[in-house]
């Protein structure tokens, strides 16, 4: 509940207008104006969130200069959504407004409710959330298409030190160390360690009883900022399971082996290779003769015809037709929930039963299912979002400041 209050007072009742018979004309902006109630209102908003949040607060006339210049701003903005015919329905405000209550773990009656045991109008609410839409939109549009963000730019800050600290995962990575004075032979240390995982032998026991470190192997979970520098390139990499080449230092030899990866960007997708034929009904093939077709093909595979060859004598699909049937890798999601049934229940190399989509009757035969590590493709995502943010942020801060220069503004004395 804390949180709701803490959105309420600054984005809707910032913009609450409590006109009467005493209020006034305080800001002349173009052909509108700021009211004194306006400015009244959003000062009070402050000094509420302020006694919220134990914040403390500026001079009163600190305080009303910047809460002039910022209601400047935002009817500058309005005016701009009015010209350009920006228009927000009640349909997207309806979704805005329940989206913000479930932010509290409310439904939207509650959140009508809460609104207005809080001493305030649910439809002045909703005309706040309103202009609030309006001037996100004026801003997207003024602004966006400003933004460019080069592959260079997004590979240059993933390496940086800030990307690589808050985006990347923690690493579980075990390693074989053979001193400068031991007998073993790193070589031969290694083969063993990797013959005693492939039979399925828990790692920590083979680092624990091959490496001659302290930690038995164990150099625990780190971002990838945390480990010695020497060993952080070969690290990246490595894919889980995987063992690095020999890396010599002062301590002897190591051989790195990521064990396991941790973290909010870590990403796992399961995919499946299949191939498929397709029969579409047709005016002279109808459906039931299509079932029966698509039956017979099946029973032609099964007696030892190539899949590859009857999908490309057969299958309506051009997509894959010339290339046997085959489709690329793909995760659930992709093909129609009918297909996605049969590959998901389906073993490898096993021919289906006929089974019918929207599209017609197929036969599928899943070829390889495999589990693939997005977490890159996750930092990136995320680091695409941060540079576009802050690079918004800077457009933003600029064309705001272009717009107040060239705007009429008379503020009246109070």
């Amino acid at each position: 509940m804390d949180f709701l209050i803490k959105i309420l007072i600054p984005l809707f009742a910032a913009f609450i207008l409590q006109a009467n018979s005493l209020d006034r004309v305080a800001v002349i902006v173009n052909d509108g104006v700021v009211l004194e109630s306006e400015i009244n209102q959003k000062i009070t908003d402050i000094e509420k969130a302020s006694a919220l949040n134990g914040e403390k607060l500026p001079s009163k006339d600190e305080i009303r200069n910047k809460v002039i210049e910022e209601l400047i701003l935002e009817e500058l903005q309005l005016q701009v959504a009015d010209q350009v015919g920006i228009k927000i329905s009640d349909e997207e405000l309806n979704v805005t407004l329940k989206r913000l209550a479930q932010q509290s773990d409310l439904d939207l009656e509650s959140f009508i409710k809460f609104v207005e045991d809080q001493g305030d109008s649910y439809e002045q609410v909703r005309e706040n959330v309103k202009r609030t839409m309006k001037i996100q939109r004026v801003q997207q549009g003024r602004i966006q298409n400003k933004i460019q963000i080069t592959r260079e730019e997004l590979n240059n800050f993933l390496n940086t030190e800030e990307a690589k600290s808050q985006l990347g995962p923690e690493l579980g990575v075990k390693q074989i160390l053979v001193r400068n004075n031991s007998d073993k032979n790193i070589d031969e240390v290694y083969q063993t360690a990797k013959q005693q995982i492939e039979a399925g032998i828990n790692p920590t026991e083979v680092f624990k009883n091959l490496s001659e470190d302290q930690n038995g192997g164990d150099l625990g979970y780190r971002n990838i900022t945390k480990f010695p520098g020497v060993f952080q390139d070969p690290i990246n990499e490595l894919e889980i399971g995987e063992f690095s080449e020999v890396i010599e230092t002062g301590a002897g030899k190591h051989i790195l082996y990521l064990d396991d990866k941790r973290g909010p960007m870590v990403t796992f997708e399961k995919q499946w290779e299949v191939r498929h034929i397709l029969l579409i009904p047709n005016r002279i093939r109808d459906e039931n003769d299509s079932e029966d077709a698509i039956t017979e093909i099946r029973n032609r595979i099964i007696s030892g015809e190539s899949f590859g060859e009857l999908a490309r004598e057969f299958s309506d699909d051009p997509g894959s037709k010339q290339e046997g049937g085959r489709l690329d890798w793909a995760p659930e999601g992709t093909y129609a929930p009918e297909f996605e049934k049969v590959m998901t229940e389906s073993s490898e190399n096993q021919i289906s039963e006929p089974f019918l989509t929207q599209f017609g009757w197929h036969i599928l035969e899943v070829t390889g299912i495999r589990v693939v590590d997005k977490t890159n493709e996750r930092m990136e995502d995320q680091a695409f979002s941060y540079l576009f943010n802050r690079k918004f942020q800077e457009e933003l801060e600029t064309d705001l400041q272009e717009l107040r220069a060239e705007a009429f503004v008379e503020i009246k004395e109070s």
